[in-house]
């Protein structure tokens, strides 16, 4: 079981080792989005048409939000996460997000705001991951 502090048992006093640091977290992100915008410019250079909102193309965005749900809910990593060796992980049993819990992460993550509050949070939890009951944890001790 993994704990906000970083212990894999809830009776043992980790010292939050095991959290991944902010920095790893937004380079994750900006790899993941990156990744994300290059997929949107090379389906619009084949012809697929970009979905519009109010004049805003959200091929990009939809893409994010499809591609940190589904892999977070199949294998705990995203690129990014999987580059910067950090995974994220139910913060109650340590295993994988379920589907909807990974949506709701995804769509928060993408607000940005939500993301922003990990900065104060003491364990580095955004309230994208407080909503989902997610906690990003170092790869190797997300495995262990």
């Amino acid at each position: 079981m993994t704990s906000e502090r970083g212990a894999k048992a809830p009776l043992s006093t980790g010292s939050g080792q095991d959290l991944a640091s902010i920095s790893a977290r937004f380079v994750a992100l900006v790899i993941d989005w990156v990744a994300c915008l290059l997929l949107s410019y090379l389906l619009q250079w084949i012809g697929v048409e970009a979905p519009r909102v109010a004049g805003a193309d959200v091929l990009p965005s939809g893409l994010f939000l499809l591609y940190t749900a589904v892999a977070l809910t199949v294998g705990s990593q995203t690129l990014g996460m999987a580059v910067m060796k950090v995974a994220c992980v139910d913060a109650g049993t340590g295993g994988r997000l379920p589907l909807w819990r990974s949506v709701v992460r995804a769509i928060l993550l993408s607000l940005v705001l939500p993301a922003l509050t990990a900065i104060v949070h003491p364990y580095s939890r955004g309230l994208h991951d407080l909503a989902a009951g997610s906690v990003v944890l170092k790869a190797a001790a997300a495995e262990r």
